[in-house]
């Protein structure tokens, strides 16, 4: 008998996340413009975003350490209320210096807060619904993406800048709210404790775990992907003359979101290497269409590749990171994930610009195509070794 998977806790992180991305999705297209209306050049302003995702990296593997050496939830509470304050602190930002201080703390604030909640999550779901519990509850996510950019751009048009922040920082308190009525302590068949302090010094090993490192490189080659596609191809469309490019961000979505509803029941039952293998088929395919593709219809076939790769990649691997480690150190290995994810996001555009500027966006896709053609080579290699390791201690992967 299956165990019971929308539990109040379940329901009630779910939503806290949602108010969290809807908040964030919201303004997400607005920071660049509201650093030149606060007098910016625009590089400047641009910068804004960048040092956003700096920040989060940086605080990611102590978010992890922090996590699993403390009470999960009193962090996840305390965080949310700090993205909470920053967006007050966009209200009153009175030039550009404070708003790159706001940012940075909105950057560690952010990092720390989506990290616990899948820490979360992990005491929240049954063990073998795992991947159908994170697949459920990264819909917020893609719901948050879909509809955040839009009305974050209608309120701001309408009230203007100050009066969206003021309307975000309640939508992030409701995410307050929601984790209030959370319990303290979860019921479970094997209770999770934390490590004695003795065994959660300070250290590396306490701040990465290196059993997922492979298995988040290979996650942040989609976030790699998803930055590329968002940084390029509307100017690559532009180019070849393809009108109506924007379905293609519509269709991915739609995809994504049929996707993410249904692939956590097929990643608690059968092979991380036969699921990731096919998402990185997938994602490559996807990236050669966009590079070849001259009219909508081929780039819309790339945006359901996209939808199919990604959607079914970052889970299995995600999922796979908190398999692969103790209990009491989920925190640390969802870190580690998101650590992958945050290199791709933010490096790709920068290293396919560079390419794009030197060969052309055709050139830029089909590098990228390679690229994940090559790490799933040796993916193969280490589930080989792993698997050939398992076997030899009796076990399986």
């Amino acid at each position: 008998m299956k165990k019971r998977l929308f539990t109040k806790n379940y329901i009630l992180l779910m939503l806290s996340g949602l108010a969290v991305s809807f908040g964030y999705s919201m303004i997400a297209p607005l920071i660049t413009p509201y650093g030149v209306s606060l007098g910016s050049d625009l590089a400047t302003a641009g910068a804004l975003t960048g040092i956003f995702s700096i920040a989060a990296l940086i605080i990611r593997p102590f978010s992890g350490y922090a996590s699993d050496a403390f009470e999960k939830r009193n962090i996840c509470i305390l965080s949310t209320f700090l993205i909470t304050v920053t967006m007050l602190g966009y209200c009153i930002a009175p030039g550009i210096k404070t708003m790159f201080a706001v940012r940075i703390l909105h950057g560690i604030a952010f990092g720390i807060q989506g990290t616990v909640n899948i820490a979360i999550l992990y005491e929240y779901l049954p063990k073998e619904r795992l991947a159908e519990g994170i697949g459920y509850y990264s819909l917020g996510q893609v719901i948050s993406q879909v509809c955040g950019p839009g009305l974050g751009i209608e309120i701001k048009d309408k009230y203007g800048y100050k009066q969206l922040f003021a309307i975000i920082s309640i939508i992030t308190a409701f995410a307050i709210v929601f984790m209030l009525f959370t319990d303290k302590r979860v019921a479970a068949e094997k209770p999770q404790k934390r490590l004695p302090k003795e065994k959660f010094r300070f250290s590396i090993g306490n701040m990465i775990a290196f059993p997922c490192i492979v298995y988040a490189l290979i996650g942040g080659l989609f976030s790699l992907e998803n930055g590329v596609i968002n940084s390029f191809l509307v100017l690559a469309a532009e180019e070849r003359k393809i009108v109506g490019i924007s379905l293609f961000f519509t269709v991915n979505a739609a995809v994504l979101f049929v996707i993410r509803m249904t692939v956590g029941k097929v990643v608690d039952r059968h092979s991380i290497t036969m699921i990731v293998n096919v998402s990185l088929l997938t994602s490559a395919a996807a990236m050669l269409a966009a590079g070849g593709g001259k009219n909508l219809w081929i780039m819309l076939a790339a945006a359901v590749l996209k939808a199919v790769g990604q959607g079914t990649g970052q889970i299995t691997l995600q999922t796979a990171c908190m398999k692969k480690v103790d209990a009491q150190k989920v925190g640390i290995a969802t870190s580690t994930f998101y650590i992958g994810a945050d290199l791709g996001q933010g490096l790709g555009p920068v290293i396919c610009g560079k390419i794009s500027d030197y060969s052309g966006y055709t050139t830029m896709f089909y590098c990228v195509a390679a690229l994940i053609v090559i790490a799933m080579a040796g993916f193969n290699l280490y589930q080989k070794k792993e698997n050939n390791c398992s076997k030899f201690k009796g076990g399986f992967v």
